[in-house]
Formats: C-alpha cells, structure tokens, sequence
C-alpha cells in the first residue's frame, strides 16, 4: 500500500536530521492511535534517508510486565551502537544512558534513534526518554519516540516525561498522526469494487484497519480482529501454526525459536512473511502491527494457547541465557504459578539493577499472587520487597500494607534480626500517615536489635531513629541516636552508615541547634568516600543543607547547595531531588520577596509524586498570593493543608502561617488564631527556634499571647517583645523585606511608616500596604501616598505573556474578534486565551475577570 498524506511530516523529519547533521540533535515525539502508521511513517523515513544515517532501532514490549531497557538491549544488539558490552555485562543504566549520549555526540554521520512503542514503555527506558531529551541538543541524533497517544492518559507514566521535556521546544517537537482522509481511503482502495463510503465508515480512516480489510479480499468484515484473521486463515496449515505460535510471544520471535515450536521448517515462515501477515528479518518474526498479533492469539482456543506458553517455557529454558522476564510473562500465561514464583523475583531483581522500580513491584505482586505456595519466610521477603518499591513509586497505602503483611510474620517467627527489619521496614510507610507510631515502630526496632550483635542492622536502625526525631525536630534524641550510628558504624567499618550518620547529627545542629556547627558537619560528611562512591548519599547530604539551611534563613548557601542537588538529579534524572529542591526555591524566594521567581520555581514543581514537594510549592505560592492579594490563595493553601494533615510540624507551619496572616489581613482575628493555636502547642514541644517563632508571632498578633515562646526565633521575639526597630534590623540582615517592612509598621513614627510602605509597594503587598496608609491615616500623617498600580500579580496568576496581553484588552472591553484583529490571531485563538484566562482567575465572566485584573494590578492602560 502505498504511504498517503504523510509527505509533510516526512520532509519535517528530514529538516530535523539535516539539524543532527550540523550537529544540532532533536527528539520527536510521534503520536497517534494503535494503526494510525507511526511505525509505516519511521520506516518509510528511514527508507528515503538510505544511507545518509546511522539507524540503531529498538523497541518496547507488551509484557505483562515490560522487559526493563527493552529498546535498548535492542538496540546493544546492534555493533554500531558501542553498548553492546555494557548491555550484556548488566552495567548501570545510567552508565548505559551515557554511553550511548557518547556515541550520539561523537558520530561522523547523523544517527536516526529509534523507540518505538513508548507507551509500554518500563520506568527505566522512560528514564533514558528522559535523558537522551535533555540531552540531545549537543548531539548529532534524530531520536524518534513513537507512543499511542489514545493510551497515554493523564495518569500514565510516559504524560510526566512528555511534561518534563515540554520546555525544551528548540530541540523537543511533537508530530501526531491524524487518521486518513476519505479521498485517500478512496486512493487506497483503487479498483477493488468495495463501498468506499461504508469501508470509511467503519474503519474511521485509520490505515491499519484500512489496509487489513483490504488486504483481506473480501466484503468488508465486522471488525479488524475478523479481516487479520480471515488473511491469517488463507495461509497452509504449516504457516498459520508459526503465525499462532508468533501471536503468544509480545512483539517479535527469533525464526528459530518459532519453527522449533512450531513443528516446520523455515519455508513456513517464510510463507507467512511472504502473504504480508508476518514481517521478518531473517532473526526474528512479528506482526505488523500489535492488533493483529492479539487478534490472533484471542482466537487461539484456551487449552492450546495455555499449551503453546508452557512449551515455550521449555525451549526458554533450554537456552544459554535465560531471561526472568521472558520466563516470568509466560509462565503467568500458561497460569502456573510454580514457575511464576521460580521467576518473577529473579526478573524484580534484575529490573531494580536497571532502575525500573516500577516494574519491579509488578513482578513481585505476580509472584505474590502465590503467596499461599510459599513459606512464610520467603513470602515476608518478598513483602519487605514490595512495600520498598512501593515506597520509592510514592504507594503509602500499598506500602504499609506490605510491611504490615510482612511484620505480623516476624512477630510470630523466631527470627528476631528479621523482626528488627521488618519494624523499620513498616515504620518507613507508615510516617506518610503517622509520623509518632512510625518513631514508636523505631523504637521497638532498636530494642530488639539492640539484644544482638552490633551490625548493619542495628547501625539502620539507629540512622532511622535519628533521622525520624530530626524530621520531627527533636534536638537530643536525633543527635543522640546519631552519634551511637556514628559508633556502630566504626565498631562494624561501614563507611555507608558512617556517612549517613554524620548526615543526620550535622542536620539535627542545622535545623534545631547550632546551625553553623551543622553546616560544617555535613560538608564534612560530603567529603567522604562514601560520598563519591554513592551519589544518592550526596543528594541527601545537599538536600539537607538546601532545605535545612532555608529553614534557618541561610538563604544564599541554602540556594548554592540546592542548586548543586538539582545539578546531580539532572544528571541522575533523580526527578523528586529535582522537584524537592524546586519547592525549596521557591520558599526561599518567597521569603526573600522575590515572589515572581517563587511563583515560577511553584509552578515548576510537578503536582503529583512526592507530597512533599507539593506541600512545599503550594505553600510558597498561596502565600505569594496571601501577601499580594491576588484571588485563589485560600484554595491553594487548603489544599496544601490537606496534603500535610499527617505530616510532621516542620511541612504545615508555613501554611498554617499563611493562612492565620490572610485571616488576620482581613481583620480576622478569630479565625487567624484558630488557624495556628494547634501547630503553636506542637511547636513547643519541638527544639525548632523557627516554628516556634513564627507560630508564637501569629499567636500574638491575634492577642492570644503576649510574650515571646521560649527559644523563638530572635527576629520574632524581639518583634513580640516589642523591639520593632531591632526585629526590623534583624530582618534586614536576613534579607527579609517583607518582615521587616511589617516590623517597622508596627511602629508609629512617620519615617518608619514611610519606609514600610515603600517596601510593601515595591513588593506589590497591597493588603499589608493599606493597612500602614490607614494606621498612617489614623495618627493624621499627611500626604500618604496611593495605592500604586502593579503587574506583578501576573506571575502569580499563572498567566503567559500572551495571556496577559489578550487580558489587557479584555479588560479595555474589546470582543474576540476585536482582540483578534489586534494581536493577529484568530478569533478561536482568542476565544481560547480568554477561556484560559477566566479559569486561572477563578472567575466566570469577562467582567469579573477586569475587576479581579484591576484589583491585582495585572491589567495595563490600552491605548
């Protein structure tokens, strides 16, 4: 069949390789429906490009569980690719990832990379989509990523690397498929005599049905399943049979392994390939396309099919290199569960070496189906296994119900190292819920572990304990446990939980003791070996000094070092380091009044994952909008306060801040202490100078106390105690304008009132600021200065350049089509922009939307 209206996205893919050949490389997303030709359009892109480019091709398998790496154990396959070695030694995907980016870089002609079928794709390959996306820029590849994009919903693993990638628009492009037009399907169907109009009809233009209905030579069948099959039924028995033993293997076949199961020779398959219903290399069989293969194999009757998977099982077995995946996906077929358990955790194994934690947690619920054939040892193994996977996939409720499972079998085994572990194992996932039995589970950890002999076990345990009363900012207990790891770990020579115990007694000093002596802690612990050795214990060491010295107001080092961390998870692809570092950005730059970048730095942060990270984002931005008045911060700040419901003290003191200091703006009382008087009585029996601080200066500012908290902050305690002039100073040696501007507002001398509310306008803090020009008011100051007009509330808004600008004229009363004419874009266009522009507002007209612009002052003067 010949290729149809695709001739513009073909000279597009050639433009790009041209860019790879000056050394300019790209990826190109392309989507469509399973049969829309996304494979027909690579192949036949490839064909025209010839000899002009490297193809190193591979691709993902639908396996009950993905094949980890599948695309690139393809592609090592390949001399060319110089992975090859790498790949079969099992090294690192990261190791994997660079090498390959080498080999790209170092070229002499453009390499054409080929995934296909991304939305099967396993979390470590979607890993390496990632990588090679970021990366591709400084390369001289062309890197075709084929996806169905009709199952790729918003919750599907691959919608979060097409989010991370979408920036990135000068080396990122986006190519989708749409369905054929009746003329083609006219073209297509040529002189065959079938209804072209009922042949459209049914087929709705997608090529694949198109071409295998035709291909079937027949009226037009009921559904495609019917025209493979009908194809499939014309072929001798010897071929159909290597066709229906093809249709049980995900993907493709090796010619040999299909003929030995099949019972014939090689002419049978070439007879198949020949008929168009196979394609072959001379390696191996499949389908053109996955409907056809699953067509065929739901025809096949039950007990054969369950036969054909166990006699492959066999011939699998038989070979040099067993691979748990293969065998683990047919034994599941075949439904036996003796073999499922034999490889299923040997292919979690191998997917965690490789990254793909979440395929790894599917092999271990595939072996646990079977939990009732093994032991009770061996099935807590594997339950300690899962619930860690779960716990790294953000699964709490999975999780905890996986340690759980495995902890009340310890309880009643003798197995007392193993009761110890799996009490850490359960306290882990159960501190997303319930942080004070998670450090109680610690507890009963350490008293068992304690009663024998010191070991890595008992060094885990201590870490855990330590580092669960610094989360809960325990100052004596987190360094005490601390500093008993840091001894186990010398008695033992582990350098690991040497490293993670300097880690944990140098963030307890940060965050609730001596900060300075903290700092030099945990750069010492960055020096170690182990620290170059492991990069996840250096991620958690800069992690600790960026969200630990922001905490305490080291804003300048807090920002390097979290800059740092994002520099390691990006060459890592640690995208929660990413994201936890991005919140803690904007945090700082909330409390330094840089709100235009704490809104950006939110809004990079991804709204899904670690709670963490969005309770952190959510919370800088809600009160970027509390402090400029801006419309939707009590939403966003709910909703970061139902995320951290059970989270510790440190994760909801700023949102319950922001909330009492939107009440209070407003001028109420009542419902401002309300919002914190709980926190405030937590903070008090935490070491944490900070939350007690600010809790205790929102307790006063309601009335509610009248003296500062014992251990408070010394900015909010001299601000408490009446000292403004002090508090002002001390915020402005911490680079706090905001704070300071309302510590001298707190004073009722004309000059200080006058500096507070130029730095609440430069702010753009309208609230704060009408509330000095009323006080100013109040003791007859004159010539108070307006309320000054701003833009700045459109970052926080969310609004784009362009939506600005269609709300300006929204704003001077223009209709669509006016705007249209203005800004030089269709009236649709500009329809869509004003749609956009009401939901991000929160507001349902055009007339509420300019009110709510004014009030922000977004909206600009038209001229």
């Amino acid at each position: 069949m010949p290729v149809l209206e695709r001739e513009k996205l073909l000279a597009q893919l050639r433009l790009h390789l041209d860019g790879a050949a000056r050394g300019e490389g790209s990826l190109a997303f392309i989507a469509g429906e399973a049969g829309i030709g996304k494979t027909t359009l690579v192949r036949t892109f490839v064909e025209n490009v010839g000899q002009a480019a490297l193809v190193l091709a591979g691709a993902c398998d639908p396996l009950a569980t993905p094949r980890p790496l599948s695309p690139l154990l393809d592609i090592g396959a390949n001399p060319d690719s110089g992975i090859g070695d790498l790949v079969a030694e099992g090294a690192a995907p990261y190791e994997i990832f660079a090498a390959l980016q080498n080999r790209l870089r170092g070229t002499v002609r453009p390499t054409t990379l080929i995934v296909e079928d991304a939305h099967w794709a396993d979390a470590a390959t979607l890993d390496f989509i990632r990588f090679i996306g970021r990366r591709v820029r400084d390369s001289k590849a062309l890197v075709l990523c084929t996806y169905r994009d009709d199952e790729v919903g918003a919750d599907h693993p691959l919608q979060t690397v097409l989010g991370d990638l979408a920036p990135l628009r000068d080396r990122i492009h986006r190519i989708r498929l749409d369905t054929l037009s009746f003329a083609a399907v006219r073209e297509l169907a040529g002189d065959r005599g079938v209804d072209v109009s009922r042949l459209y009809d049914v087929t709705g233009g997608n090529p694949f049905y198109v071409t295998e209905v035709l291909a079937g030579d027949e009226d037009i069948p009921p559904s495609v399943a019917a025209a493979v099959l009908a194809r499939v039924n014309r072929l001798d028995r010897e071929a159909r049979t290597v066709v229906e033993v093809t249709s049980i293997a995900p993907r493709s076949l090796e010619v040999a392994l299909a003929a030995e199961l099949a019972g014939s020779d090689a002419g049978a398959a070439e007879r198949a390939v020949r008929a168009g219903v196979l394609v072959g290399d001379g390696l191996e069989l499949r389908f053109r396309h996955e409907l056809a293969r699953a067509a065929v194999e739901s025809s096949i009757l039950d007990a054969r099919r369950i036969g054909l998977h166990r006699d492959f099982i066999e011939l699998l077995e038989r070979q040099e290199r067993r691979d748990p995946a293969r065998l683990a996906h047919h034994a599941h077929r075949a439904g036996d569960p003796d073999l499922v358990l034999q490889y299923a955790p040997a292919a979690a194994e191998n997917a965690v070496a490789r990254g793909a934690h979440r395929e790894a947690a599917e092999y271990l619920e595939l072996a646990l189906a079977h939990h009732d054939r093994l032991d009770g040892e061996a099935a807590a193994a594997l339950r300690m296994q899962l619930s860690w996977e779960n716990y790294i996939l953000n699964r709490p409720e999975a999780a905890v119900a996986q340690s759980e499972a495995a902890l009340d079998y310890y309880r009643t085994a003798s197995d007392r190292p193993g009761l110890g572990r799996a009490l850490i194992a359960h306290s882990r996932t159960v501190w997303f819920t319930d942080p004070k039995g998670a450090r109680a589970l610690v507890r009963d950890a350490l008293e068992v572990l304690e009663q024998e002999r010191p070991g890595e076990d008992l060094a885990h345990a201590l870490y855990s304990s330590g580092h669960m009363s610094m989360l809960a900012r325990h100052h004596d207990a987190a360094v005490g446990d601390a500093r008993r790891c840091l001894a186990v770990a010398t008695e033992i020579g582990s350098e690991r939980y040497h490293a993670l115990g300097l880690v944990t007694l140098g963030t307890a000093e940060l965050v609730t003791g001596d900060a300075d002596r903290g700092i030099a802690l945990l750069e010492e612990a960055l020096r170690l070996p182990a620290m170059t050795e492991d990069y996840r214990l250096r991620i958690v060491a800069l992690g600790m000094l960026g969200s630990g010295g922001g905490e305490v107001r080291r804003y300048e080092q807090a920002l390097a070092w979290l800059a740092a961390d994002i520099e390691l998870g990006e060459r890592y692809d640690e995208d929660y380091t990413i994201g936890y570092a991005r919140a803690w950005m904007a945090r700082i730059h909330f409390e330094q009044g840089r709100w235009d970048e704490a809104a950006a730095a939110a809004a990079a942060v991804p709204q899904e994952g670690a709670y963490i990270n969005q309770i952190t984002a959510l919370g800088a931005l809600g009160r970027v909008r509390v402090r400029r008045g801006d419309p939707g911060a009590a939403e966003v700040l709910a909703e970061a306060r139902a995320l951290a419901e059970h989270q510790e003290l440190q994760h909801r003191w700023p949102i319950v801040a922001g909330l009492a200091e939107q009440a209070w703006l407003r001028g109420d009382l009542g419902p401002a202490q309300a919002a914190v008087s709980a926190d405030y009585e937590l903070a008090l029996q935490t070491d944490s100078r900070w939350a007690r601080g600010e809790l205790g200066f929102w307790m006063w500012r309601t009335g509610a106390v009248d003296v500062p908290p014992d251990g408070a902050a010394e900015p909010f305690a001299l601000q408490i105690a009446g000292d403004w002039r002090s508090a002002a100073a001390s915020w402005r040696a911490l680079a706090c304008p905001y704070d300071e501007a309302m510590a001298l507002a707190d004073g009722d001398d004309e000059d200080s009132l006058r500096t507070s509310l130029d730095l609440l306008h430069r702010l753009g803090a309208s609230p704060a600021a009408d509330l000095v020009r009323a006080k100013m008011r109040r003791l007859g100051i004159e010539g108070v200065p307006l309320r000054p007009r701003s833009g700045a509330g459109a970052a926080s808004a969310m609004l784009t350049r362009r939506q600005a600008e269609v709300l300006d004229l929204v704003c001077a009363g223009l209709t669509d089509a006016e705007i249209a004419q203005r800004l030089f874009i269709s009236p649709k266009t500009a329809g869509h922009h004003v749609s956009a522009i009401l939901r991000k507002l929160g507001v349902r007209s055009r007339t509420e939307a300019a009110a709510v612009a004014f009030k922000m002052g977004i909206a600009s003067p038209v001229e």
